[in-house]
C-alpha cells in the first residue's frame, strides 16, 4: 500500500509539472505580435505668412507629409488612433497572430472608403514596415512600402542594417567591403558595440567612377541597434538624388519566462 501511495505521489507531481509547462507553452503562443511604422523621407519647406506684423506658419501642402494620424485595422479589429511622423519609428501596436491583410487608414477616413496602404502580413513574429511617397505621384496620397521581419531580441543586438527605400541601385563601402545594394533590398552586418564603423553610399556615374553622395559613420552602444536607410530626395531639382540617414534604438529586453516549480 505504501508503495502504491508513493507511486501515486510521483505521478500527481509530474502531473503538475507537465501542466505547468503547457500552460507557460500557451502563454508564449498567445504572446501578442507587434507591428511599427516608420515614414522615410523630408519634411517640405517651412512656410509662413505675416497676418497684422505677427507670423504665423502654414500647414504644409496637401500630400507633401504623410497622414498625421493613422488607424490600423486586420479585419478583426482596430487600433486607437496613432500618430504617424516623418523619421520617427511609431509606437507598437498589436496585430493577430498567422498570416492575413493589415491596412492603414487616415483618422479621419471613413471606414468604407479605400485604405491609405494595405499589406500582408508575415505569419510569424514582429516586424517594421517602412513607408515613402510615391516616385511618380509625387506625394503621400500614394505610399510604397516594404516589411522587415524584427530579429530576435538575442540577434537584433549589435546589428546594422542597410535598407534601400531608393529606386536605383546604390553602392557600399563598409569598412573595406563593398557591395551594390537594388532597390528594396536589405544587408545586416554586425557592429561591436562602442567602435565606430565608417562608410559611403555611391551612386553610378556615366562620365566615370561611382560618385560618393554621402559619407559617414555608424556607433552604437552593446544594447542597440541601427537603420541605415537610403532614400530617394524630395524637391524638383535636389543637389543630390538621394538622401541617407541612420536610425538608433535601443533593442528591448527579452520576455521574462515563468519559471517551473
Amino acid at each position: 500500500m505504501k508503495f502504491n501511495a508513493q507511486a501515486k505521489m510521483k505521478r500527481l507531481y509530474f502531473s503538475a509539472i507537465w501542466i505547468s509547462a503547457l500552460a507557460v507553452l500557451g502563454a508564449e503562443e498567445e504572446t501578442p505580435r507587434q507591428v511599427r511604422f516608420l515614414a522615410v523621407g523630408e519634411l517640405p519647406p517651412f512656410r509662413q505668412e505675416i497676418r497684422d506684423n505677427v507670423r504665423y506658419e502654414l500647414e504644409p501642402p496637401e500630400g507633401s507629409i504623410p497622414p498625421r494620424e493613422v488607424v490600423l485595422g486586420s479585419g478583426e479589429e482596430k487600433s486607437a488612433a496613432t500618430p504617424l511622423r516623418l523619421g520617427q519609428i511609431s509606437a507598437a501596436l498589436k496585430i493577430p497572430p498567422g498570416s492575413g491583410s493589415l491596412v492603414l487608414r487616415r483618422r479621419d477616413a471613413a471606414d468604407d472608403s479605400d485604405p491609405w496602404l494595405r499589406l500582408t502580413r508575415p505569419e510569424n513574429g514582429d516586424f517594421l514596415v517602412l513607408l515613402w511617397r510615391d516616385a511618380k505621384q509625387g506625394t503621400w496620397r500614394q505610399v510604397n512600402s516594404l516589411v522587415l521581419p524584427e530579429d530576435p531580441v538575442t540577434a537584433a543586438s549589435g546589428s546594422v542594417r542597410f535598407v534601400n527605400c531608393a529606386d536605383v541601385a546604390v553602392g557600399i563601402k563598409w569598412g573595406a567591403e563593398k557591395l551594390i545594394l537594388e532597390p528594396r533590398n536589405v544587408f545586416k552586418r554586425e557592429l561591436v558595440g562602442g567602435v565606430e564603423q565608417a562608410f559611403q553610399v555611391l551612386l553610378p556615374d556615366s562620365a566615370g567612377p561611382p560618385k560618393a553622395i554621402h559619407s559617414g559613420v555608424v556607433t552604437q552602444n552593446p544594447s542597440e541597434r541601427s537603420l541605415v536607410l537610403i532614400y530617394r530626395a524630395d524637391g524638383a531639382s535636389p543637389r543630390r538624388p538621394v538622401k541617407v540617414s541612420v536610425q538608433r534604438e535601443p533593442v528591448p529586453s527579452p520576455p521574462k519566462k515563468e519559471v517551473l516549480r
